[in-house]
């Protein structure tokens, strides 16, 4: 897989949202002070795993990175693509024990920082999302980390 310039940041702090309607877009990835030549799928793994709920993520990022690249060809405009489209999904789930433990870390100061001015309700509401969250990062970086290791070991996996 080539490299690629990857943002090295990619998180939900580091995203701006605009609303349109009934929805957000996005209008801005900013601090690009970490920007390096490497994988995709190392951004992709820190976006989602602070965008999106356990349920969500586990359910969406191949239909994701499938959206993602089907956008990448059309920028590409005929061009070759530095990686195909399998590729890019193989480069998520190596990647995903490491670059989803490391998000772990800033999510439970995020919490309290946010948390501090909310009702008791919400707060409980926070706390609920924050901990499904949490515990799928936990279950599923065993669960790649294992299937990571197996491919290591020569077996076949799906």
């Amino acid at each position: 897989m080539n490299r690629v310039l990857c943002h090295g940041d990619l998180w939900s702090m580091n995203t701006i949202w605009r609303r349109e309607g009934e929805g957000l877009s996005l209008a801005a990835i900013i601090d690009y002070q970490t920007a390096h030549f490497g994988c995709a799928g190392t951004d992709f793994v820190r976006l989602f795993a602070t965008c999106l709920s356990g349920k969500e993520r586990r359910a969406h990022w191949e239909e994701l990175l499938e959206a993602f690249y089907g956008y990448l060809l059309e920028e590409l405009g005929g061009r070759k693509a530095p990686y195909s489209l399998e590729q890019l999904k193989e480069s998520y789930r190596r990647f995903f024990p490491v670059g989803s433990y490391m998000t772990l870390s800033m999510i439970g100061p995020l919490v309290e920082v946010l948390s501090k001015n909310l009702d008791e309700e919400l707060r409980k509401k926070c706390l609920e999302t924050v901990s499904e969250k949490i515990d799928s990062i936990l279950d599923d970086i065993f669960y790649y980390h294992d299937r990571n290791s197996r491919i290591q070991e020569g077996e076949q996996v799906a």
